[in-house]
């Protein structure tokens, strides 16, 4: 019993390596995930930049061909300016002149301020831009990281499977079998030392019969709060607690 013992101990140690970077490979994806998302997110306020800036060069054109309108009213009535032939008629020609003037000058304004906004919304679209060049180099850069952290974890996985295939033939199947179901219950954690009189994994206080069970050493001997596989620890290492 104290060789299986030994045994389950050391697939313990496999083991909870094992569980250790799967964990960490599982959570590769979602690193990568979050610099795909910054880079969706970056061209999405590009895509609204370059619509911004698309609006306001329309609404310019508009503007401007509404001012050549206007000019070429002004021009025209004042070709028409010396044919009337009377005063009331000049002097009504004239205020429609001047209004139209005066409209245009405003319109003139809203052109010039029109330039001034779309000038700002190039440089935004600009400086988007940059953005998602830097988003899309991080993501390319974070996606070579992972990838390579990703090989080295299957290899080490992988080194660490072999070294159980040939561990766990020397442990009795029926031993075997019930700290693998303790395994996968307990996420990693099926075999853990015996506290003083509680137990590693869980820290909950044993019976006295249960205590003195696993010092014997004669059988394989379970916590009855979380059923995990207590063994007498000489050195009293101590285990994290319940996962």
């Amino acid at each position: 019993m104290v060789d299986q013992l030994e045994f389950l101990r050391q697939l313990q140690t496999l083991d909870g390596e094992l569980y250790r970077l799967r964990r960490v490979k599982g959570e590769k994806p979602r690193e990568l995930a979050q610099a795909q998302a910054r880079v969706a997110e970056d061209e999405a306020r590009l895509k609204a930049a370059e619509e911004r800036l698309t609006q306001l060069q329309l609404q310019q054109k508009e503007q401007e061909i509404e001012l050549q309108t206007r000019e070429g009213n002004v021009r025209k009535l004042q070709g028409q300016l010396f044919q009337v032939k009377t005063n009331k008629e000049y002097t009504a020609m004239q205020h429609q002149i001047d209004t139209l003037k005066a409209d245009s000058s405003l319109l003139e304004d809203e052109v010039l301020k029109r330039f001034d906004a779309i000038d700002q919304a190039s440089k935004e679209r600009q400086a988007q831009q940059q953005r998602v060049k830097d988003a899309q180099d991080h993501l390319r850069q974070e996606t070579s990281r992972v990838q390579a952290e990703l090989a080295t974890l299957e290899e080490q996985i992988a080194h660490l499977e072999r070294q159980r295939q040939d561990l766990a033939p020397h442990v009795p199947p029926d031993a075997l079998s019930l700290y693998e179901r303790i395994l996968i219950i307990r996420e990693g954690l099926a075999l853990v030392p015996l506290l003083e009189e509680s137990c590693g994994g869980c820290n909950r206080r044993l019976p006295p019969q249960v205590v003195n069970e696993v010092h014997l050493q004669v059988k394989l001997v379970t916590c009855e709060h979380c059923n995990r596989i207590l063994y007498k620890d000489n050195d009293e290492e101590r285990v994290e607690g319940e996962r």
